[in-house]
């Protein structure tokens, strides 16, 4: 019996110790993930590079910086390149994020000649007949590969060319790093560009090169290999390609560590291919996200060009704007299969079709004429009782990005043209809001024209500018709760009236949060509508009929809040408003429709 008792506590311990591993491993950080070795990443770059024989990029990096540079280029635009990205660095390194190549014999010593050479050496070893480019980088280069796709597509890549910024060294190193007159190099820092046939020329002699050394600088020494054993020179600008100077296309930021960290919106960013250095592996998710940002926009852009050609086109069939979106192209084959409210739902073409002009909006009464502001040194503006106030930061981001796609358009076959024209400055204009179609500007703008070619000059133009910010589509995404996140919310008695009672809602609602893993049930969500109203009673009654007609009636989860301030100018609208408030709340009591009057300026 007390054999049987042993036996069974036994058993009972081999259980209870199998289950508890089974808990604690479990528990460990990834424990259910299988190792993931650079062999793996680079059979799956393999995989992702598949049929694109473009461009091949080496990046040089270090150990140290594996798990947060290396990574971030990796995760950030190293996936988009139209070929393969390898990463290369000293022998025995280690990552499980990034396809890297431990070059035997390389240390992580700076300079980095010999990482920069043995690179080279492997991709001629392995790769020379896969790829047309190769390109060298470092770990702190962001490049906007599309842009660059463009720019080697525009070059013969059959003949032997060696493209990066050109440089001769600074003031202090002039004389001292054995170049003649007619030499120079492609310095490292923005991206240096190989041919296959510069590669073919040079990377044989790798190992002589590294013998005879005469700096310590990386990219002169192998710009005096290519020069040697290649027979050119880092090419400029006009040989290459119709591109600007290689200082703007493959752009270095002299600000070091904080390099790229404040406004991103300057033309530097928005010409170049290549953007050197970006240190932190945040500012590279940052610049990656910006230019994500600009792509969309120049898509949203494209989508409003075909609106307008597809209703250009149907109205030439004899189709009206408004029932384009009901048009069949041939028996059976609509226009847009996809209807309102479906998944791939293209737009209106009714409201995204609409030519540029500035009669595109026609108002039907004087009350919704739209008014125009004028904006000079301030902004002047019948909207408060001072008509001249201070221009606000918005509006000055806003013009300054209107100029800058401006300039961007006039001078993009300067070339071409044999001039170049820059910005000096608006010495007026005028702006509204149409809130349909978007923002209308008229723009006097003082210009300097610098012609170039044939008979010089450089004279100050005046020219006006109409331009139109189109609103595109709407586009609407949902997010689950845990997703949220508890924002401390300000309330100021400083602050106008509405804006205290969104920052009191939102607080509340903050404060009755659940944990972060728990989920509201749906009759717990409510959508508050914040309404400050200062008379415009027709624009306020249409409102209330659709507010009605969408949300009460169907009985959707939203609350009303409005703000109502006293219009001396327009007492009747104060009063009006007031009585289709009482009318609504009597007729749906149990609904929360909420009148906070003010007697602040309504700003």
């Amino acid at each position: 019996m007390a054999r049987r008792r042993r036996l069974l506590k036994v058993i009972l311990g081999i259980i209870i110790g199998l289950f508890a591993s089974q808990l604690y491993l479990e528990g460990c950080p990834g424990s259910h993930k299988r190792r993931i070795t650079p062999h793996h990443l680079i059979s799956e770059e393999d995989r992702r590079a598949l049929n694109k024989s473009l461009l091949f990029v080496g990046i040089m990096t270090a150990q140290k910086y594996l798990d947060t540079r290396a990574k971030a280029v990796y995760e950030t635009w190293g996936k988009e390149v139209p070929g393969k990205v390898m990463f290369f660095s000293s022998e025995n390194s280690y990552s499980e994020h990034v396809p890297l190549v431990a070059l035997r014999g390389v240390d992580d010593s700076y300079p980095p000649q010999k990482k920069s050479f043995r690179m080279l050496k492997y991709m001629y070893d392995n790769f020379i007949d896969q790829y047309e480019w190769f390109l060298r980088a470092d770990d702190d280069v962001y490049i906007r590969t599309d842009r660059l796709e463009e720019l080697l597509k525009s070059v013969d890549s059959k003949k032997a060319w060696f493209i990066g910024q050109t440089g001769r060294g600074n003031t202090e190193e002039f004389g001292l790093l054995s170049l003649d007159n007619d030499e120079n190099f492609c310095m490292g820092g923005p991206g240096v560009i190989l041919s296959r046939e510069t590669l073919k020329r040079m990377a044989p002699s790798v190992e002589e090169c590294l013998q005879h050394l005469y700096t310590t600088h990386e990219d002169v020494e192998l710009g005096r290999c290519v020069r040697k054993f290649a027979g050119i020179s880092c090419t400029w600008s006009y040989e290459a390609s119709d591109y600007s100077s290689m200082q703007v296309i493959l752009y270095h930021n002299q600000s070091g560590e904080k390099a790229f960290s404040g406004d991103l919106k300057q033309k530097e960013v928005h010409r170049a291919i290549t953007l050197h250095p970006v240190k932190q592996p945040q500012l590279m998710y940052r610049l990656h996200k910006y230019v994500k940002g600009l792509k969309i926009q120049k898509l949203e852009q494209e989508s409003i060009q075909l609106h307008r050609d597809i209703a250009s086109s149907m109205q030439e069939m004899g189709y009206r704007a408004s029932s384009v979106h009901s048009a069949d192209l041939a028996k059976n084959l609509p226009l847009f299969p996809n209807k309102r409210g479906s998944d791939g739902y293209l737009g209106d073409t009714s409201i995204l079709g609409v030519p540029a002009g500035l009669n595109r909006y026609t108002p039907n009464s004087l009350e919704d004429v739209l008014e125009w502001e004028l904006v000079s040194k301030t902004l002047y503006t019948h909207r408060d009782l001072n008509p001249r106030k201070r221009i606000g930061s918005s509006m000055k981001e806003g013009l300054s990005d209107v100029v800058r796609e401006i300039m961007e358009l006039i001078n993009s076959y300067s070339k071409q043209r044999g001039r170049v024209i820059d910005f000096k400055e608006i010495l007026y204009g005028y702006w509204r809001l149409d809130p349909v179609y978007g923002v209308d500007l008229i723009l006097d703008m003082l210009l300097v024209y610098r012609k170039y070619r044939g008979h010089k000059m450089t004279v100050q133009v005046r020219r006006h500018a109409y331009v139109q910010q189109t609103f595109t589509g709407i586009h609407i995404r949902e997010l689950d709760d845990f997703e949220h996140t508890n924002q401390n919310l300000v309330s100021s008695d400083s602050l106008p009236v509405h804006k205290q009672i969104v920052n009191h809602i939102f607080s509340k609602i903050n404060e009755k949060l659940h944990p972060l893993l728990n989920y509201y049930s749906p009759e717990e969500r409510y959508i508050n509508f914040i309404l400050p109203l200062s008379g415009r009673y027709t624009i306020f009654k249409r409102f209330i009929q659709l507010y009605e007609e969408v949300c009460l009636k169907e009985q959707e989860s939203t609350n009303l809040y409005i703000v109502l301030y006293k219009n001396k100018e327009n007492a009747q609208d104060y009063q009006r408003s007031l009585e289709l408030v009482s009318y609504l709340t009597q007729h749906y009591p149990y609904r929360v429709i909420k009148v906070i009057t003010s007697e602040e300026r309504f700003l």
